[in-house]
């Protein structure tokens, strides 16, 4: 399936039919770039912290795929 797109009367894009995989693909690449807010790394490690008793710590993914990539 193509992808469609409606327009108005005017013939100006007003939206987008995609494959339902196409959907997914953006949905999963639109999580994977999400920066995680100050807030939610607190909760994380606290999460962490109750779980490991401090031995494991929130790293980005920036941090990750340098030490793996480099």
């Amino acid at each position: 399936m193509a992808t469609q797109f409606i327009t108005n009367q005017k013939g100006k894009k007003t939206a987008v039919i995609i494959p339902i995989s196409e959907y997914e693909d953006l949905l999963h690449q639109h999580h994977v770039n999400l920066e995680l807010t100050d807030e939610y790394k607190k909760m994380i490690d606290g999460m962490l912290d109750e779980e490991t008793k401090g031995k494991a710590q929130y790293v980005s993914f920036e941090h990750v795929k340098n030490r793996f990539i480099s």
